[in-house]
């Protein structure tokens, strides 16, 4: 009788530990926006910060940030119209403008940072190679820029992202 009391109030305990570590609860920070998903599909977006509720078990939270966010990879190779191949290191701005549609699209921020990867060094490549070696590395860099950023953001803006700004750190030639 007293293993079998015992027994239950260990089950009784684990039980309890299981349905509190599934809590209906989630907070919400000033930087994030939070996607409620129940059973796969997008059910609520939540913007406003503070302590939220969500069905245990059934529901699921997923964050994206609402900061400026930064994007930088290392250089990468580019060919330019005068068929030099030049080492280009670039970075970028970006910010995610609608959350839903960057669930919808990518499920989590690092699938969109993926694809914002794809975008802008897909427009980088093509934007670089309408350019001779001396444009590039000269005052005109702004402007060859602000065009990548410009069709970057047109490409981005379809899956709830923005892109604000590219720009290139460094521009070298391949050893």
């Amino acid at each position: 009788m007293m293993k079998q009391n015992l027994l239950v109030g260990i089950i009784g305990i684990l039980v309890l530990l299981v349905v509190l570590g599934a809590s209906p609860f989630f907070i919400l920070d000033l930087t994030q926006t939070a996607i409620v998903v129940q059973l796969g599909k997008p059910k609520r977006t939540v913007t406003e910060p503070g302590l939220k509720f969500k069905l245990p078990f059934v529901q699921e939270v997923r964050y994206f940030d609402k900061r400026l966010l930064d994007y930088d990879v290392p250089a990468r190779e580019v060919i330019t119209q005068d068929k030099k191949t030049i080492l280009i290191d670039n970075f970028a701005k970006w910010k995610i403008v609608d959350p839903l549609e960057v669930y919808k699209a990518f499920q989590t921020q690092r699938g969109a940072l993926q694809r914002l990867d794809d975008i802008i060094y897909s427009e980088m490549r093509v934007e670089l190679g309408r350019h001779e070696l001396s444009e590039i590395v000269s005052a005109n860099r702004l402007l060859i820029m602000s065009e990548v950023a410009k069709r970057s953001n047109e490409k981005a803006s379809k899956y709830g992202l923005e892109v604000l700004d590219v720009r290139i750190k460094r521009a070298d030639l391949p050893e």
